[in-house]
């Protein structure tokens, strides 16, 4: 980027003795303007000042523009690097002097728009925005090509645009949106216990059908609670579908037999291939999520934590297996309660960074009714797709 823009700063910072207040000619002319003023520098540098009002200009000595400008080679110098690694056309960098060095008249905001380079060598426009006060800013323009323009504007352009970006800010705070999220991943029975029924068997994680898992999809409903430039709070809620799947390992089968369900191994005739537990239900969780975004406006760090309730709507063990001496593969399937509860509810969270999230779930209630099967509880964990 040039710097032809400095000498600009260190001229005008000459004029603020007799001048207050400037605005872009692109601008609505005001009904009080005095006079306007070109300055052609040397460097190919124009400085444009539209006065209308001498007393408020003289307060731009309060501001320092002296030193504003190292200040500024600084800032520049960080978004030309930012945009030259950057994978898009442009960046926009934000800086915040006032807050960083308070009760030093120091502007409140610096914006700087910075282009990506061109593959012949030549660099892209850039544009830099310095808020001084809320109702006093300052723009410098450079077209990449060696010519530089700067404009300065006291009458509510740049506060025009604030609001603008307000009120942007605000409808994106209120607006609520509906999103789609999936979710996968491995599932294994914890805080087991012995009883007069069985004990909680080992599992299979790895199959041609993908092992002991869960597999939920469904909707989520977000409403936003707070929002600010880098994070986002808000509260999800609604329907989604999980699917429970628990595979035995070994030569060992899922067997009911009536309000019992347990696991036995079967008989060296008999060779299972596949023997499962499928429970399905229909959840409601509610979530309270955090996300977080960088400068760029990207993704970063997200996080969330809630609970979850559901019904079950169906179910089936599934048991694959081959005779001895036969290489006939066959299968039953039994549908029904399965003595596992009808309800389920727990807890859960996820964790995210930029667009990889990994969730848990865990289910306060037993799998299986008291007295009907293994005392034991669920525990999922696994990735979380697309959704907020």
């Amino acid at each position: 980027m040039q710097r032809a823009f400095l000498p600009s700063f260190l001229l005008f910072t000459a004029l603020t003795a007799g001048l207050t207040e400037a605005r872009a000619t692109g601008l609505t002319r005001p009904a009080t303007v005095q006079d306007t003023i070109v300055m052609r520098l040397p460097n190919r540098a124009t400085l444009t000042l539209t006065v209308r009002d001498a007393a408020q200009l003289r307060q731009l000595k309060n501001y320092h523009l002296d030193s504003l400008t190292t200040r500024l080679a600084t800032y520049i110098t960080q978004a030309e690097a930012a945009a030259k690694a950057g994978t898009t056309n442009q960046v926009t960098m934000r800086f915040y002097p006032d807050k960083d060095q308070p009760g030093q008249n120091l502007p409140e905001e610096i914006r700087i728009t910075a282009h990506k380079p061109g593959t012949d060598g030549t660099k892209g426009p850039t544009k830099t925005q310095v808020f001084l006060n809320k109702k006093f800013g300052i723009t410098t323009y450079n077209k990449g090509d060696g010519e530089n323009s700067f404009t300065i504007d006291t009458n509510g352009s740049t506060h025009a645009t604030a609001k603008g970006d307000s009120a942007k800010n605000a409808s994106r705070r209120d607006r609520h949106t509906v999103d789609l999220h999936f979710e996968v991943g491995p599932n294994t029975f914890v805080n087991s216990s012995a009883n007069g029924v069985s004990t909680a068997p080992p599992l299979r994680y790895w199959s041609f059908w993908g092992g002991s898992g869960i597999t939920s999809f469904g909707l989520d409903y977000v409403q936003p609670l707070a929002y600010s430039k880098r994070a986002k709070l808000a509260i999800t809620f609604g329907p989604e579908f999980t699917s429970n799947r628990f595979l035995l390992s070994g030569n060992n089968q899922w067997v009911k037999n009536g309000n019992i369900t347990t696991t036995e191994r079967a008989p060296d005739s008999k060779q299972i291939d596949d023997s499962r537990l499928v429970v399905n239900y229909l959840n409601l969780p509610i979530m309270l999520r955090l996300k977080l975004r960088n400068k760029e406006d990207k993704r970063t760090l997200s996080a969330g934590i809630g609970a979850f309730g559901g019904y079950r709507v169906g179910g089936n063990i599934t048991t694959e297996y081959k005779l001895a001496g036969s290489d006939n593969k066959h299968e039953d399937k039994l549908r029904g309660d399965l003595n596992v509860n009808d309800w389920q509810y727990g807890l859960q969270g996820e964790l995210g960074f930029h667009f990889l999230r990994f969730f848990a779930k865990y289910n306060l209630n037993e799998v299986f009714q008291t007295g009907q099967g293994p005392q034991t509880h669920a525990l999922s964990f696994g990735f979380r797709f697309i959704g907020f």
